[in-house]
């Protein structure tokens, strides 16, 4: 059954595509809760309609996420921490201190958008990825250094 897609719909597509799915799937998920409508009638045409406006929307996101890339790669961030003996840290620099730092700079992103294996726990510099588009992964550099 082809189905166009309302809302953003992890593993299947983005708002505004028309994607070839289970009848089932389809009835008793995508439909059921609002996430597609069938693309039949008025909402096929709507949607061909539609199509223009949606591939300037995507390209004025490419855009943008093309500035946040340029600004996140030619960011610095310096981290103070406590320290203990040994340069071992009092607690670690997680995901969320990242994107907090970033929002201080004007650059907000998502922390779930930051690549960050497991959090950091030493003293040292860091390149942690951020990705902001489709392809575009960013690096920032995180400097961890003691505090004081």
């Amino acid at each position: 059954m082809k189905v166009i897609l309302t809302k953003d719909v992890a593993k299947l597509g983005k708002a505004g595509e028309m994607k070839t799915v289970a009848d089932g799937f389809a009835t008793n998920f995508l439909i059921k809760q609002q996430l597609a409508v069938p693309a039949a009638g008025g909402a096929y045409r709507a949607w061909q309609h539609d199509i223009a406006s949606r591939e300037d929307k995507r390209k004025r996101e490419r855009e943008d996420a093309e500035i946040a890339a340029t600004r996140i790669a030619s960011t610095t961030l310096t981290m103070g921490v406590k320290v203990g003996d040994a340069g071992k840290l009092y607690g670690s620099i997680t995901t969320k201190d990242i994107a907090d730092a970033l929002g201080r700079r004007g650059i907000v992103v998502d922390r779930h958008k930051i690549e960050l294996d497991e959090p950091l726990k030493s003293l040292g510099t860091y390149k942690v990825a951020v990705k902001v588009f489709s392809g575009m992964t960013p690096e920032v550099t995180v400097i961890v250094e003691p505090k004081g």
